[in-house]
């Protein structure tokens, strides 16, 4: 359960609105979405760190992104919660891209996950595109042939996670 969809500029700023349209067209569930800004707007209507809606307390978010690589962008979270008394209630990743995070151990989901205290989930892992699309034509071409998956294979052994 969840009231408010958060993307983190840029690349999530259109997953929220997108995902905010769906959830009403597919389900008629009425959420609202917000996003911020990297620079804060000084004038007009909408001035300020964020856009879309007002967060207000009370709200639960559900914030998405299109990749988590390392982490990086769920530095948002402070702005999320620092606008409102809000509940994170989970971060939603289109590709979890399965390299090690900042702490150099485990997954960037991971360690979201323990640092924050919300579950973490993602559509689809870069194992599992790669495991679909080895040996596999598409439009008459394969995707990723064995000197690809070789390439594939030597970048996760220097940065993918070990677990």
């Amino acid at each position: 359960d969840f009231d408010v969809v958060f993307g983190p500029a840029y690349k999530g700023i259109p997953l929220a609105v997108v995902t905010a349209i769906a959830l009403h067209e597919l389900y008629g569930k009425e959420v609202r979405y917000c996003c911020n800004r990297k620079e804060a707007k000084d004038h007009g209507a909408d001035a300020g760190n964020l856009l879309g809606a007002t967060l207000n307390d009370g709200d639960r978010v559900i914030m998405v992104e299109d990749v988590t690589t390392s982490g990086k962008s769920i530095e948002t979270y402070p702005i999320v919660t620092g606008a409102a008394n809000v509940e994170v209630k989970g971060l939603i990743v289109s590709l979890n891209r399965m390299e090690v995070g900042k702490g150099g151990v485990t997954t960037a989901q991971k360690e979201i996950q323990t640092k924050y205290g919300f579950p973490v989930a993602s559509i689809v892992s870069m194992a599992e595109v790669t495991e679909t699309l080895y040996n596999h034509e598409i439009d008459g071409k394969v995707v990723i042939n064995d000197d690809i998956k070789a390439a594939i294979d030597k970048y996760y052994e220097q940065y993918g996670a070990k677990e």
